[in-house]
């Protein structure tokens, strides 16, 4: 189980790291984001681009933290 955990360290480290920096370039340069989100025409996709990327990276992420701290789902076999 530790080797496991080890093995999806790296994954989960990179993940993370890539989740956290996106949040820190969001609010550094949210007044350039909202800039062009408002600028309309073609531009108008950027914040559907940007919540498809925050939705991608965030769910890695998390895909890799929650069996990593011991969080699964729970399976329930049907009697039959």
């Amino acid at each position: 189980m530790k080797k496991e955990n080890n093995k999806k360290l790296i994954p989960l480290i990179i993940w993370g790291t890539l989740s956290l920096s996106s949040y820190l370039m969001i609010f550094l340069f949210q007044n350039e984001l909202l800039f062009y989100s408002t600028r309309g025409g073609i531009f108008s996709v950027v914040p559907l681009l940007f919540a498809f990327y925050f939705s991608f990276v965030h769910g890695a992420f998390a895909s890799y933290l929650l069996p990593f701290i011991g969080v699964e789902a729970i399976i329930k076999k049907e009697a039959h």
